[in-house]
């Protein structure tokens, strides 16, 4: 088909294809194996068993491979939604917990819940901390022209995508 449209580097593709899978699909069924070397190709007669079976551990290999570079696809992945996850926190709320009872106006600590003042160390630490979260809250804001919804939405997504195709990959 490709060559009706004129397409020759397509039509050469769809041959080249053709033939790959005449070679690795259907030959070892019957027994044959087709080697290409440097003088030409060279055809040997094989028991199709043998041949059935590494074309099957080949392809547990392929599967096992693809497998494992998705799961590291998950990760990185994962990875990035949890950091856009945390950039989400507004700079102010970030130690807005239990364990506090008064901040000041960036949102530092002032005051433990026992109702004690927190340490001037602690203090330092904790300013030190809302700093970076703001400029990563700052960034992502920019990143993302005041929508980091969109971004986690998206970013989810792809994990989601991610995880069916290593699904799909363990069903086979």
């Amino acid at each position: 088909e490709a060559a009706k449209g004129g397409d020759t580097a397509a039509a050469i593709k769809a041959i080249l294809a053709t033939c790959d899978d005449l070679r690795d699909e259907v030959l070892p069924t019957v027994g044959v194996r087709l080697e290409d070397r440097s003088g030409g190709t060279r055809w040997n007669r094989e028991d199709p068993e043998v041949m059935m079976k590494e074309i099957a551990e080949k392809k547990a290999k392929e599967t096992e491979m693809k497998m494992s570079k998705l799961e590291k696809k998950i990760v990185a992945k994962e990875k990035e939604l949890d950091k856009v996850k945390s950039s989400m926190v507004k700079p102010t709320d970030l130690f807005r917990t239990d364990e506090f009872k008064e901040w000041d106006e960036a949102g530092v600590p002032t005051t433990l819940a026992n109702g004690e003042a927190v340490s001037g160390g602690q203090i330092k630490k904790k300013k030190k901390a809302v700093d970076k979260q703001a400029k990563l809250y700052n960034d992502l804001m920019e990143k993302t022209n005041g929508n980091p919804q969109e971004l986690l939405q998206a970013t989810q997504s792809e994990v989601d995508d991610i995880k069916s195709q290593l699904s799909a990959l363990s069903l086979s």
